[in-house]
């Protein structure tokens, strides 16, 4: 993945759910938002982070969710 930005969201996934689940969540949910990592942009990163905050809830807790789609969101700048 050369995608500076999607690196950056792994990364922040990653500490929640570990790296191999950071990888194919971030994946998915950009295939959610019709993009794939390695088109991802700044301008996308709001709606990744709603889909992402779902996905995190689910697995590791909605504190942990929320947690996560915040930092996203704030990539954004």
């Amino acid at each position: 993945m050369a995608n500076p930005l999607a690196q950056q969201v792994e990364k922040i996934l990653a500490g929640a759910v570990g790296d191999f689940i950071a990888k194919a969540t971030v994946k998915k949910n950009c295939e959610l938002i019709g993009s794939t990592p390695d088109s991802l942009t700044s301008a996308q990163l709001p709606e990744l982070a709603t889909h992402i905050e779902k996905s995190v809830s689910f697995f590791s807790g909605k504190e942990t969710g929320i947690d996560v789609a915040e930092k996203i969101r704030n990539l954004a700048g």
